[in-house]
């Protein structure tokens, strides 16, 4: 079983509600347009052209639309991402340094750096070669990880700009706990809603409120 699926469940059980999976929104997709990220497109631009997108082969490829982790629809109306280790590259960290100031973010973006900065070598090695492989948007070794990274800037800067709370993310390293089995049951459960508490208690992130279900 995918680790996101068990932590996805969690994360159900302390909200009291099922997430939609496989979700589908028109202005989350594979290619930046102006049309999605309005006065953000600049900004993205910039950060594509820093990780070496290659345009022909940007707009070379089919149209699809990025499936995010799951969606906790209302009251919460938040997109919410689990980033196991092979997000934590140097692209990702690199994205960091383009994000615009005013976008509201449900994590914590510094100790996301620091988590690409202690994993990013493990990070690049996870999993099989075709991780590694070239992309038509990013064509050289490693673009799969930087075509990783550009998407989830999509998925952080586009929901406030389309009527969503911000994204909510948790990283495979803040669950280790759970992951391990050290925490199981209403213990793992206490430990997940301490985690959303705050992340939706942070200023400007989602609003939505955790119901008590222990």
């Amino acid at each position: 079983m995918r680790l996101e699926v068990g932590i996805i469940a969690l994360v159900e059980a302390v909200f009291g509600t099922i997430a939609e999976r496989r979700v589908q929104f028109d202005w989350l997709r594979n290619k930046p347009s102006r049309e999605h990220f309005g006065v953000h497109y600049d900004a993205v631009m910039s950060l594509y052209t820093e990780l070496q997108g290659d345009w022909e082969g940007t707009t070379a490829k089919a149209d699809g639309y990025l499936i995010p982790d799951a969606y906790f629809p209302e009251p919460y109306h938040f997109i919410f991402e689990f980033d196991e280790l092979q997000h934590f590259t140097q692209f990702r960290e690199r994205t960091f340094q383009f994000y615009p100031a005013n976008i509201p973010l449900g994590y914590v973006p510094v100790k996301y750096k620091q988590f690409c900065q202690q994993h990013h070598v493990a990070a690049l090695a996870k999993g099989p070669e075709r991780f590694r492989r070239h992309t038509a948007d990013f064509p050289y070794t490693n673009g799969r990880a930087a075509q990783r990274a550009f998407f989830d800037t999509f998925r952080d800067w586009l929901p406030p700009l389309h009527g969503l709370n911000p994204t909510l993310r948790l990283a495979e390293f803040e669950v280790v706990p759970i992951l391990n089995g050290q925490l199981s049951g209403e213990t793992a459960k206490v430990y997940m809603e301490q985690l959303l508490h705050e992340r939706l208690e942070r200023p400007n992130t989602s609003k939505g409120r955790i119901n008590n279900t222990t």
